[in-house]
């Protein structure tokens, strides 16, 4: 199982940081944790940070080649796109991955949102 979110330009790996971190990414790591400590590891791409995984992966070069790149983050699972324009949330992961069907995420580390 090979889950790959591929974002927007971030200021550092995780886009949580600064005085007010954007909600949306503060969930993402929350489902992220979630996720490693059910054995599923995901990987997430930055593009200005980690350029060569976009135009090394056929699927998101073709999405980009089609709709551009004002539409990430995407998130492919296997390779394929399984959600485009917004991060995914837990429930989002378990309707692909059966593994996670058991997983609650836990309150966050930044406080709940």
């Amino acid at each position: 199982m090979k889950i790959q979110i591929f974002e927007p330009n971030l200021c550092c790996s995780t886009g949580v940081c600064g005085p007010t971190p954007d909600k949306d990414l503060i969930n993402l790591q929350q489902t992220v944790q979630a996720a490693n400590k059910a054995g599923i590891k995901i990987e997430r791409y930055a593009i200005n940070q980690q350029p060569l995984a976009f135009t090394g992966n056929d699927t998101i070069r073709a999405y980009i080649k089609e709709n551009g790149t004002g539409n990430f983050p995407v998130t492919l699972v296997d390779g394929a796109i399984i959600l485009e324009k917004r991060y995914p949330s837990l429930d989002d992961l378990k309707k692909h991955i059966p593994e996670l069907a058991d997983v609650k995420s836990e309150v966050n580390v930044l406080g709940a949102f």
